[in-house]
């Protein structure tokens, strides 16, 4: 939800509560020099290993330090919030990312109804608002727990009344919510790619874990690869609710977003090894880019993805999970070429040195993805929520 005034009076003290709104007055990318030079100050400040106040802070300012190297798309993204709010889930962060999905979809949907009571009325508005609520519907539904039956609508009813989660949920809410310009519809674009990063974590997490537990547990394998399959659906639904955003709508503001391409997304390009295997074909890709390099690495290229694990499974349960998570990541990688070829111009760069809705079709079919041999190599990487 959008936190209320009175809330934030409650979570921020007022010198965090005018960084935050100076971030949002004219979008970060209208920061004036000295207002984005005052705002580093801030951050970089802080002790290495901040808390209690100064961690709010350092949250609310991350993004716009100088003396730290974030590739562009993570002072976008803000992914260091995410990964702090896993950091209270150490034994089950699956659950601690379908809370966060559902609290950063819950927050656009009250700033697109703020907006509507406000007379901003942006095309496919009401549009908007039925998709999230459906999709909020389909987030809550996820059973996470089928032998205790808790489903995601549990965690979030304990989060309303347990103080210290309601606090994490209520400050990833605010401390996320800063697109670049002041256009409303990159609320719709910023979230969505938010959204999809927290599952790209998930179906990944989940992934390595049915690798590493089919033969001893496969029950539970079966399990969670069935929640895999679910989270990639909701990739889905995520990207119908993106597709509210008109490609007019979405040039209104992407030239705001600068250089935070999501070719630089560790926890996409991490998602497909462990599911599918090395790629060699973004190699050069991954050398390219600093942070992207590790992916590179020996133990990463050889690593077992899950679908040479399953590749000849005789369980039932796990080749029909098999079938339907990849079936939902074909259709999500398909969605995502049709909108970079239809929201981009020919004639309009893409945002990571690539060439745009070609570069994505080239990587939309996975036969040509190398399976490696080691089940455990590349899980010190792989298992955790990645940012920069």
């Amino acid at each position: 939800m959008t936190v209320a005034t009175s809330t934030i009076d409650a979570l921020l003290t007022p010198r965090q509560q005018e960084a935050a709104a100076l971030q949002r007055m004219r979008g970060r990318a209208g920061l004036e020099p000295a207002e984005a030079a005052s705002l580093a100050a801030l951050h970089d400040a802080l002790p290495p290993t901040a808390t209690g106040t100064d961690e709010v802070t350092r949250l609310l300012t991350r993004s716009v330090s100088r003396e730290l190297e974030i590739p562009e798309y993570y002072r976008y993204t803000c992914l260091h919030v995410y990964g702090w709010f896993l950091d209270l889930f150490p034994d089950d962060p699956v659950a601690g990312a379908l809370l966060a999905l559902h609290t950063t979809l819950t927050d656009l949907a009250e700033v697109e109804r703020e907006a509507r009571r406000a007379g901003i009325r942006p095309e496919c508005g009401d549009e908007r608002i039925k998709r999230l609520d459906e999709t909020l519907a389909a987030v809550r539904a996820v059973v996470v727990d089928p032998l205790l039956r808790i489903g995601v609508g549990d965690l979030v009813d304990r989060a309303a009344v347990d103080p210290q989660l309601g606090r994490r949920t209520a400050l990833l809410a605010e401390c996320t919510r800063f697109p670049r310009s002041t256009v409303h519809e990159e609320n719709v674009f910023l979230r969505s790619v938010q959204s999809c990063e927290n599952l790209f974590f998930l179906v990944r997490r989940l992934a390595v874990e049915v690798a590493a537990t089919k033969d001893e547990f496969p029950a539970r394998a079966g399990t969670r690869l069935e929640l895999a399959g679910a989270c990639a659906r909701l990739l889905g639904d995520v990207f119908h609710v993106l597709l509210t955003l008109t490609p007019e709508g979405f040039m209104t503001f992407r030239n705001y977003t600068g250089a935070a391409s999501a070719v630089q997304s560790l926890n996409y390009h991490a998602m497909e090894i462990s599911v599918y295997g090395y790629d060699p074909r973004k190699t050069e890709v991954f050398g390219s880019v600093e942070h992207l390099q590790v992916l590179n690495a020996p133990e990463i290229r050889d690593h077992q993805p899950l679908s040479a694990v399953l590749a000849d499974t005789g369980n039932a349960r796990l080749a029909a999970g098999w079938h339907e998570l990849d079936r939902a990541l074909s259709k999500w990688r398909g969605g995502h070429y049709r909108f970079a070829r239809n929201y981009l111009p020919s004639d309009t760069p893409a945002s990571g040195g690539t060439d745009g809705a070609a570069y994505v079709k080239r990587f939309v079919k996975k036969d040509a993805c190398v399976a490696g041999s080691d089940p455990f190599g590349g899980l010190p990487l792989l298992s955790g929520f990645l940012y920069r």
